[in-house]
């Protein structure tokens, strides 16, 4: 026997039932052959963004207020796991929906009503955080690059490595270090692009991930997001969607997995009989089954926080473990 867990009925309302179902049948129809062709050609397709803006979709973090849907984490992750189990690849989709968390929570009134509109619409690409820098790692709090006040501006000085989708975004929030600490900013690519140096990194799996280079880029006040030397705790408050949301495009990686080695395991005959009958078949698939559904109770237990406005950060850090972990199992036994 095999059937999709019922709890997952017991999470959506209708209304969120029917934003699911119309992504996983345009993940089926339309999303997961171009995403193929997009990821051979190195690419992102523009139509995608305009069609799935248009269907509601990458509006579901924005609040109404600013051309949104204001639907919640919780419709997000299950967005993002429906186009991945479909075969879809919804990485930069996340990114859409979560990486303007940190505008939505921590931005200006000017910042929100010029870009989230567009962020929602899907006109706007909104893609990208750059942090990571050569030499701090994931140390935040010893980054190289600077934010120099001067007089009523900032001078931006930042050496940046695997920023993904950096070449594919107008928007990116930049982390630098002030003397008070570390600060945001939100640059808007379309500005100042041409002051802004980028470079396609090589890797195994092609994520169109790029290093970045600023020098002595000057932006206004106004491009500041949150409070002086409070960027890092700003960011990583954002980054609890990201990660709940990465750890659902896992889930559904493992999902799209499982759904097609039972279906194999239950047509596939040798020695005239299914190997679906062999335990050497069923067990690894159990106990990956498992796992996942193990994983995703914690996805669901950091919503629960999330909606209850608690501390998520070290809960969507676990959660986002355990969803990767399950999904390699997954992969191993399929």
């Amino acid at each position: 026997e095999w059937s999709d867990p019922l709890r997952l009925e017991d999470q959506l309302s209708e209304d969120e039932r029917m934003l699911r179902d119309a992504a996983s049948a345009y993940a089926s129809d339309k999303l997961t052959p171009r995403v193929i062709e997009a990821y051979r050609e190195e690419k992102t397709d523009p139509g995608i963004f305009r069609e799935m803006g248009e269907m509601g979709l990458l509006g579901v973090t924005v609040p109404e207020a600013y051309g949104g849907l204001d639907a919640g984490a919780r419709v997000a992750s299950v967005l993002v796991e429906e186009i991945n189990r479909a075969g879809g690849d919804a990485s930069s989709v996340n990114a859409q929906m979560a990486i303007c968390r940190t505008l939505v929570l921590h931005g200006s009134e000017e910042q929100k009503q010029k870009y989230l509109p567009g962020v929602a619409s899907g006109d706007i690409r909104f893609l990208t955080v750059a942090a990571t820098e050569p030499d701090s790692g994931a140390n935040m709090n010893e980054l190289a690059s600077t934010a120099r006040r001067d007089g009523d501006d900032w001078v931006l000085n930042a050496s940046k490595v695997l920023i993904s989708f950096a070449a594919h975004t107008r928007l990116l929030i930049l982390l630098a270090r002030a003397d008070e600490g570390t600060t945001l900013f939100l640059l808007d690519l379309d500005e100042v692009g041409d002051k802004v140096e980028m470079h396609p990194i090589d890797m195994i799996a092609h994520r169109m991930t790029s290093s970045l280079f600023i020098d002595e880029l000057r932006v206004p006040d106004s491009a500041r997001v949150g409070p002086i030397g409070g960027g890092l705790p700003c960011l990583m408050k954002g980054f609890v969607i990201r990660r709940v949301l990465a750890a659902a495009e896992a889930i559904g990686n493992a999902r799209f997995l499982l759904d097609r080695s039972v279906e194999y395991a239950k047509t596939r005959t040798t020695f005239d009989q299914l190997i679906g009958v062999n335990q050497g078949i069923q067990y690894p698939l159990v106990q990956a089954y498992a796992k996942v559904e193990a994983a995703d109770l914690m996805r669901w237990d950091v919503l629960d926080l999330v909606d209850r406005g608690e501390d998520a950060v070290p809960r969507s850090a676990m959660a986002k473990v355990l969803a990767s972990e399950a999904a390699w199992e997954t992969t191993r036994a399929a």
